[in-house]
């Protein structure tokens, strides 16, 4: 749902959005809300703020499982400038700290899915877990260690590990 510049007032525009995302890119859908304002900073300059709300499916970093996962009240600040309004002096620049809040629109339309999708990509944990206490799967045999143990012999220490023998080699070069 693109929304076009010109029908945006001057005291600005207020959208709800309750779009089906595919976050992951992978074909599952992920329902969000977003309530979005967005209003006229100067010439072809927009802010936009609001927030959006969202209920996914991530898989647990230990175990595998998938687990619903809520991203409750992330919030938008954004300044959207044109594209045209990017420095053309060379490949390479070192953002400052106004300009990681800054996004890019292109012609006459501003595309509010692509910046919710964002958001909420930010908003979702880097290692998530379905708890804090999963035990994750037995290196040995894979065996899910949240549903019983499996008894198989693990060296915790790393002493007989296959990268066991790198830190003599390592040390030895010293």
């Amino acid at each position: 749902m693109a929304i076009k510049i010109n029908d945006i007032p001057p005291e600005g525009l207020a959208v709800e959005l309750s779009p089906k995302l595919d976050l992951f890119d992978d074909g599952a859908s992920t329902d969000c809300t977003a309530a979005l304002t967005i209003k006229p900073a100067g010439t072809g300059i927009f802010r936009l703020t609001g927030s959006i709300q969202a209920e996914t499916s991530l898989e647990c970093s230990r175990c595998l499982k998938r687990f619903p996962f809520r991203i409750r009240e992330s919030e938008l600040h954004i300044e959207l400038m044109p594209g045209s309004s990017l420095k053309q002096e060379g490949a390479e620049h070192e953002l400052g700290r106004g300009e990681l809040d800054v996004e890019f629109y292109q012609g006459d339309e501003i595309e509010p899915l692509d910046l919710i999708k964002e958001q909420l990509l930010l908003s979702v944990p880097m290692v998530p877990l379905h708890s804090p206490d999963c035990k994750g799967l037995c290196t040995v045999c894979g065996a899910d260690l949240n549903i019983k143990e499996c008894g198989c012999s693990r060296d915790l220490t790393g002493k007989t590990g296959p990268f066991s023998q790198l830190k003599d080699i390592l040390k030895k070069k010293e």
